[in-house]
């Protein structure tokens, strides 16, 4: 997240009054709701969100995703899910089309409470997460009707204690197509929050 302002402090005590992400009854898993660049993301007073960007190291396409979920960590399971763009290098529309998360492949904390060494709602935590996700598209750049794949998604947020390896935002890969290098501009902004009794 690039910045907090003061809509922090209101949404503190909406968090504090059993609003957004209220604590999870199972303490014995790790439970995040995940936003990429969704309207919950844009509420804090964000840059305008537009779709989380990755680019294929080959052949310079680009994707833009936006979703919305939840995963557990103990069980590997996640739901939601949102929808996603492909331009090409030219910024054409390849395809179009929705995705929904079908399982947690991994999760990597970096811990939550801080950014940059400034306080956030001790619930709004930082990671690596990657996820299985089932694609359906609609191709049109060349057309090629309607197509479903299963792909990889991988969300990163540099809330917490990130590494120097950590960029704000996705990548997607498939059987056909490699999104592998993160876009990180501001406008497509990840956040995990936290359900677990103790907010991280």
């Amino acid at each position: 997240m690039k910045r907090f302002t003061a809509s922090l402090a209101v949404l503190a005590l909406v968090l504090a009054s059993g609003g957004w992400a209220q604590a999870s009854s199972d303490n014995t898993s790790a439970m995040f709701d995940y936003h990429i660049s969704d309207a919950f993301i844009q509420s804090l007073g964000e840059p305008t969100q537009t779709g989380a960007m990755a680019t294929a190291t080959i052949g310079g396409d680009h994707v833009r995703v936006v979703g919305t979920g939840t995963f557990n960590t103990a069980a590997g399971r996640a739901t939601g899910g949102g929808t996603f763009v492909h331009t090409n290098a030219s910024d054409v529309i390849v395809g179009f089309g929705t995705w929904t998360a079908t399982s947690l492949v991994s999760f990597t904390s970096y811990g939550c409470g801080v950014r940059g060494g400034e306080p956030v709602p001790a619930n709004f935590c930082g990671g690596l997460a990657t996820m299985q996700v089932h694609v359906s598209a609609t191709r049109v750049n060349p057309p090629a009707g309607h197509v479903e794949v299963d792909a990889i998604l991988i969300v990163d947020c540099k809330l917490g204690t990130p590494p120097t390896t950590a960029h704000e935002g996705i990548q997607l890969s498939h059987a056909a197509q490699n999104f592998d290098m993160t876009n990180d501009s501001g406008h497509g902004e990840t956040l995990f929050v936290s359900r677990s009794h103790s907010g991280g």
